[in-house]
């Protein structure tokens, strides 16, 4: 395994400054790709990064392209660059970085699968964050007529490359906010396996969001809006392949 970090970008650098430091400790290549920031917090990410390691790639967006938009790029380019495994986490702290090895050593074990962060939130959840988070967890069970997805919004997973490209070649829905679930349902389809961590998430007290209400949430409607089409097409294969086999998923 070749593994790099791919953390998208955008006017995060407060945050980013903080946790860059125990990022590189972990002793991995960073791919970083920042989405257009503003001139003055890119040209300080640049500098930053220049001053912790010299092991990174950085990409800019010319435009912004959403939070999904800069994790496909950045998983392209790991490839591109050679690794086999890229491990994406959010820019903003809300991970535990400690639990990078855990999923890489996962996938040591099962190199085919996506290790996926189960997150273990703390008191720093909002009610709307976490109950939202079923309402979208039982919309990708309908999508996969299936309970193998235990998290869907966690930025926090390890994809294998070889193929995660291959789901990148259709067209994916969520260049935003929707890539994170949309990837998940498209990789059942495709029968890649999952695998799941537990993984704790706190949100920072100076934490951004760059969530829009309304463009994102059309975003997201649009996604499952197509997932469900897709998944009457695929009904039948999906029903065959659950009725004869063990579903794929493992929870750690």
């Amino acid at each position: 395994m070749l593994t790099c970090l791919v953390i998208p970008h955008f006017d995060h650098l407060d945050q980013f400054r903080k946790v860059l430091p125990e990022l590189v400790k972990q002793g991995f290549p960073l791919v970083v790709v920042d989405d257009a920031s503003p001139q003055p917090s890119f040209d300080a990410l640049a500098l930053l990064l220049e001053e912790y390691t010299d092991d990174s790639i950085l990409i800019r967006h010319p435009q912004n392209q959403g939070k999904g938009g800069a994790v496909i790029t950045g998983l392209k380019a790991a490839k591109q660059a050679g690794f086999s495994h890229a491990l994406q986490i959010d820019a903003d702290g809300q991970h535990d970085i400690k639990a990078i090895r855990k999923l890489v050593a996962e996938a040591a074990h099962y190199p085919e699968n996506m290790i996926c962060g189960q997150p273990v939130f703390d008191d720093t959840v909002s009610r709307l964050r976490f109950y939202s988070r079923y309402l979208t967890l039982v919309l990708v069970w309908l999508e996969t007529l299936s309970t193998e997805i235990r998290d869907a919004l966690c930025g926090f997973r390890l994809y294998p490359l070889e193929q995660t490209m291959m789901l990148l070649k259709n067209d994916i829905a969520g260049k935003r906010m929707a890539f994170d679930p949309e990837i998940l349902v498209r990789a059942v389809w495709a029968g890649i396996p999952l695998t799941y961590i537990p993984v704790d998430v706190a949100y920072p007290e100076d934490g951004k969001s760059h969530f829009r209400y309304f463009r994102d949430n059309l975003e997201i409607s649009w996604m499952h809006t197509r997932l469900i089409f897709g998944m009457l097409t695929r009904a039948p294969m999906l029903i065959r392949r659950n009725l004869s086999r063990r579903p794929a998923s493992l929870y750690k």
